[in-house]
């Protein structure tokens, strides 16, 4: 019989591509990743990776067993969800989310779900929108929250459900001042000539307001990066040039800053809800998927 932690640790060395990449994902050194890997080739007598110069590929053997951990790792969750449900007490959805998502949507959300199962504890964790899916393979969360910008949308996992919430629009956002802030919405192609603050962004959008700005027919003068959204408006405010950055992270904004819509065609970033399996009708999970969605809608209503 396959041993399961050796199957998890090859389905990781699968997922990202490489045996470094995957010890640093599962708190491992890189010798045991591959001793784990070589012993699951030795069980199965047949070479499930081949060493290139960047990383690992998979084999025709390996990309079909890493095709069936998927599968048996979501039929796992599944089956521990659904015993874990007969027990007495409190249950508990683990989920994990985008930073920026803490900012109105998910304490709308949270208190609303709560008030309609005060049985059921919602542990919650920060997860980066770059490898959302590790948490899930891992067993780590239920169902992560996630996002991609329009304009250059990653490759979706057709293993993984994908509940897409509504859109959220990025706004541009100047002090208070600025004499465009009375503006009903404003072309991208009018801040040509200011100078930016602009959100740092890890890989695959390090360079994203220079991609959104270049749609718009200019490079933007970046005065500073900075790593949240907070800093973004206190920067702004202070005048030390304008930005853009999404609706729902800026609901509420400081009252020294304006936030103006943009003119179409308008950036904006998608957000998803990823599971390993469809929750059915009725279960908490679903339930809170429902409510982050329909909270998502009311919070961007007219704005």
């Amino acid at each position: 019989m396959l041993d399961v932690r050796r199957l998890q640790i090859f389905l990781a060395v699968a997922e990202e591509g490489s045996v470094t990449a995957a010890a640093q994902r599962l708190y491992l050194t890189q010798s045991a990743v591959s001793q784990q890997v070589q012993a699951l080739e030795r069980e199965l007598d047949v070479p499930l990776l081949r060493r290139v110069a960047r990383g690992v590929r998979l084999t025709p053997a390996g990309a079909a067993l890493a095709g069936h951990a998927r599968d048996l790792f979501g039929r796992l969750t599944t089956v521990e969800e659904e015993i874990r449900s007969f027990a007495g007490g409190s249950r508990e959805i683990r989920l994990g989310a985008f930073a920026s998502a803490g900012v109105e949507l998910l304490p709308l959300a949270l208190r609303t779900f709560r008030a309609g199962r005060p049985d059921v504890r919602v542990l919650l964790n920060s997860v980066h929108a770059d490898a959302p899916q590790a948490g899930l393979r891992d067993g780590l969360f239920q169902a992560v929250l996630t996002w991609e910008y329009d304009f250059s949308p990653q490759t979706a996992d057709r293993a993984l459900v994908q509940w897409h919430l509504p859109d959220d629009p990025l706004r541009a956002v100047l002090p208070l001042g600025h004499p465009l802030a009375g503006r009903d919405e404003i072309p991208l192609a009018d801040l040509a000539d200011e100078r930016w603050v602009v959100r740092a962004h890890r890989a695959p959008y390090a360079e994203a307001y220079e991609t959104m700005c270049a749609a718009a027919g200019f490079a933007p003068a970046v005065a500073f990066r900075t790593d949240d959204y907070q800093s973004l408006q206190g920067l702004v405010a202070a005048g030390m040039g304008i930005s853009l950055a999404p609706a729902l992270s800026l609901l509420p904004h400081r009252e020294d800053i304006a936030v103006v819509r943009l003119a179409p065609p308008a950036p904006a970033r998608r957000v998803t809800a990823l599971t390993l399996t469809d929750p059915g009708a009725g279960t908490p999970l679903r339930e809170l998927l429902e409510i982050l969605d329909d909270t998502a809608r009311s919070l961007l209503a007219g704005r």
